[in-house]
């Protein structure tokens, strides 16, 4: 995530809900929007950049770069199989890693995509999906059960 100062000096910036933006104005162009989120990295410190050839910039993110914004139940047909998988809104979409859900800030589920190198937010639609999965086990204690396993909710201190 980026700090302040550097949020008031990019050009390009992603709010909570995976959009993107220049100089204020929403990017439309469905093109330039998918260049643009298949083009960014982090850096060594963490913070996001657009790289696109040789040229790089800076890349002001409120909270993830990537949100997750549908969710289904994939049946491979031997119970065992089972897996959930997320579309992104990058439109790709991968399988979930159940072992990377976290509930941060104000209840926010998160997990790991794009091989763990990113994290993503659940939009409120995709988690209210998911949720009808979620067992509680304890008063803080929740777990997703899938091909005969638990898969636990982690908490974030941020």
């Amino acid at each position: 995530m980026n700090t302040a100062a550097e949020t008031n000096q990019a050009l390009i910036s992603i709010d909570k809900e995976g959009q993107w933006f220049y100089q204020g104005q929403q990017i439309v162009n469905r093109q330039v929007y998918l260049l643009f989120s298949q083009s960014l990295e982090q850096d060594g410190s963490g913070r996001y950049i657009l790289r696109i050839g040789q040229e790089t910039c800076p890349i002001a993110v409120e909270d993830t770069p990537f949100v997750v914004t549908d969710i289904y139940l994939l049946s491979q047909g031997e119970p065992a199989k089972n897996s959930f998988n997320i579309r992104l809104n990058d439109e790709t979409e991968e399988v979930l890693n159940l072992d990377t859900l976290q509930v941060g800030k104000d209840n926010v589920l998160y997990c790991e995509v794009k091989e763990r190198k990113f994290k993503a937010r659940f939009l409120r639609p995709s988690y209210y999906r998911l949720a009808e999965h979620i067992v509680q086990e304890a008063e803080d204690r929740f777990y997703i059960p899938l091909n005969g396993k638990r898969h636990y909710i982690g908490y974030t201190k941020s």
